[in-house]
């Protein structure tokens, strides 16, 4: 092997590693985002005598809701219910487009139930107000048409 060809071994291995590994770092990160930034739709799935949509949304400790993506006809009270599928405490957070905000805070492994009213067609925020679970990712978009 000539000095120049031993020169450009030096360099070129180097580099094919480093080509490896940003390929494999861009391929856990396309990865591993891909189901975690996926929103999960969801409406009604009846209505009350009393008129109100009624749906359940899940919490689960992996710091997400689900469905993260809610539909709900403007005008019209919701019936929510929320269900805690993990073991820490979570809850649901509503401050826009309510007269009052709507909070509905659920042990692990339980269930609660609040109505509320989306007075106008809107896209609006709503998260776990649990210290740290928003940060994490635990929030969705209501949609009132």
């Amino acid at each position: 092997m000539t000095t120049m060809s031993a020169g450009r071994a030096l360099v070129a291995r180097p580099l094919f590693i480093l080509a490896v590994l940003a390929l494999t770092l861009l391929l856990t990160a396309a990865c591993s985002s891909a189901s975690a930034s996926t929103p999960v739709l969801g409406t009604p799935v009846a209505t009350t005598n009393a008129g109100a949509q009624q749906l359940t949304i899940h919490t689960f400790d992996a710091m997400r809701f689900e469905p993260s993506v809610i539909t709900v006809r403007a005008g019209q009270p919701v019936e929510l219910t929320v269900t805690n599928d993990g073991s820490s405490d979570h809850d649901f957070a509503l401050s826009e487009g309510v007269v009052e905000p709507a909070k509905i805070v659920v042990k692990g492994g339980q269930s609660a139930t609040s109505t509320f009213t989306l007075d106008q067609p809107g896209t609006y925020n709503f998260t776990c107000a649990q210290f740290g679970h928003a940060g994490a990712g635990m929030h969705g978009v209501l949609i009132a048409q």
